[in-house]
């Protein structure tokens, strides 16, 4: 909130000097606002910088727990040596290799249809004349009540669909005939099923359908033993692996699944592990020395670089020692680079030793992504809490900058009306003083002849 500076607009030969008056004492009485702001600025600036670290610091965090999701999982990758079996991972994959073989059949819906038509889907009847019907889907069985009104094809159709059996009914109509219409009925899962529409409960040869397909499960083997499975896409056979059954294989004809560590992640993570390094480095660089910025001397930058050291000197346990071993190094200026042919290159045997240096993100390299995130918690960290008490100083000292400026402004306002009023009395003095030197110099003329 600024002051809006008032004009003297006097008539005495001493407006200037009221308004050097008015507009001295305004910059006076603003002092302590301008002190104010200043300290305000400063805050807002260190609201920045900070903000600026929490990124950087949640960056690097961010990348750390990334390597520990790769050291645990050992960024496998599936593939398949075929495209009748497509594979993909999930939780609690591991390394190996699988044949599949003999996919003789795979799961396929069971289909029903009325073993003769009608000629009319609204008005012939479909139950012996009870208005009532058995729908039998697998060993489950659901009594169909209709009323005169709803006993024909499309009335079975909506309440066989009303059920929730597991089926779904239609009606097919072929075109010609006398008797077009037939009612069908398709189970909406795979695998082998019988469907059945009974005019008498429990009577099978009250049977109104015919399969047109039983349904089928999917049979093949992996690794040389039996798999059998109502649904193409299977889980548990491989562990944290899905198979998608696309089709059957020829006599003789393996597929084989590959699961194994792709070492393309590693190097892509590192890259951006080491990336992230840098922003924090380099923000936390312009904070330190001799241009420091507004956070210079401040204790979380020298407690972040001490962590950024304690991550740089981190010692391995087992076959890789330290980052170098990974291609990872720093310059004399701190910056961090990484050759990514170390790991490009590296034997299957030591990319394992490597997942173990990067940890699970509660061990190895990887367990500093909790340490880091203490500060950049969005929610709970401790630059957080520093945000949300630079945001209260900064409304306390706008609250006091706004009762100043107020003060400020009525004072300006309360001196210009009286240096306006003593103006206008001035004037009016000038004015007479005038009219005095008039009738004086009248006098003297009159007198003595002449103006003294």
């Amino acid at each position: 909130m600024g002051i809006s500076p008032l004009t003297f607009t006097g008539v005495s030969k001493y407006s200037e000097d009221f308004q050097t008056i008015l507009t001295r004492s305004v910059k006076i009485a603003s002092l302590p606002a301008q002190l104010l702001q200043s300290e305000q600025t400063e805050l807002q600036a260190k609201s920045k910088a900070l903000g600026d670290l929490r990124t950087a610091i949640s960056g690097l965090a961010g990348k750390l727990q990334d390597l520990g999701e790769l050291g645990a999982g050992g960024a496998l990758q599936a593939s398949s040596s075929s495209s009748a079996v497509q594979v993909s991972l999930g939780d609690g994959a591991s390394a190996g290799t699988y044949l599949i073989t003999n996919i003789t059949s795979l799961a396929s819906s069971a289909v029903a249809t009325a073993k003769t038509g009608v000629g009319s889907v609204s008005s012939a009847a479909i139950s012996s004349g009870d208005h009532h019907l058995q729908l039998v889907v697998g060993e489950a069985t659901f009594p169909i009540d209709l009323s005169a009104n709803s006993d024909n094809l499309v009335g079975v159709r909506d309440a066989i669909n009303a059920l929730g059996a597991g089926v779904q009914a239609s009606i097919i109509d072929t075109g010609s005939g006398e008797n077009r219409y037939y009612l069908t009925i398709a189970a909406t899962g795979t695998g082998e099923t019988k469907i059945e529409l009974r005019q008498i409960d429990g009577e099978p040869l009250s049977n109104l359908l015919e399969m047109t397909n039983p349904g089928s499960d999917a049979h093949f083997e992996v690794n040389g033993r039996s798999v059998t499975s109502k649904e193409n896409t299977v889980s548990g056979v491989i562990p944290g692996g899905y198979l998608d059954i696309k089709s059957t294989t020829g006599i003789g004809e393996t597929i084989t699944i590959r699961i194994g560590e792709d070492r393309s992640k590693v190097t892509a993570a590192l890259k951006e592990f080491v990336a992230a390094y840098n922003s924090l480095n380099e923000a936390l660089s312009a904070q330190i020395g001799e241009n420091a910025g507004v956070l210079a001397g401040d204790s979380l930058v020298l407690d972040v670089s001490a962590r950024m050291r304690e991550l740089l000197g981190f010692q391995g346990r087992g076959v890789f020692k330290n980052l170098a071993e990974l291609g990872i190094t720093v310059d004399t200026a701190g910056v961090m680079s990484f050759e990514s042919s170390v790991v490009d290159w590296m034997p299957q045997s030591q990319l394992s030793a490597a997942f173990q240096f990067l940890g699970d993100g509660s061990t190895g390299l990887s367990k500093y992504a909790s340490s880091l995130y203490e500060w950049s918690d969005p929610f709970t960290g401790l630059i957080r809490q520093r945000l949300l008490s630079i945001s209260e100083s900064d409304s306390r000292l706008s609250g006091q900058i706004n009762a100043i400026t107020e003060r400020v402004s009525t004072m300006q306002a309360s001196m210009m009306a009286r240096l306006q009023a003593a103006d206008s009395l001035l004037a009016t003095l000038e004015s007479q003083q005038r009219s005095l030197s008039s009738v004086i110099d009248s006098l003297n003329l009159v007198t003595n002849g002449k103006k003294e």
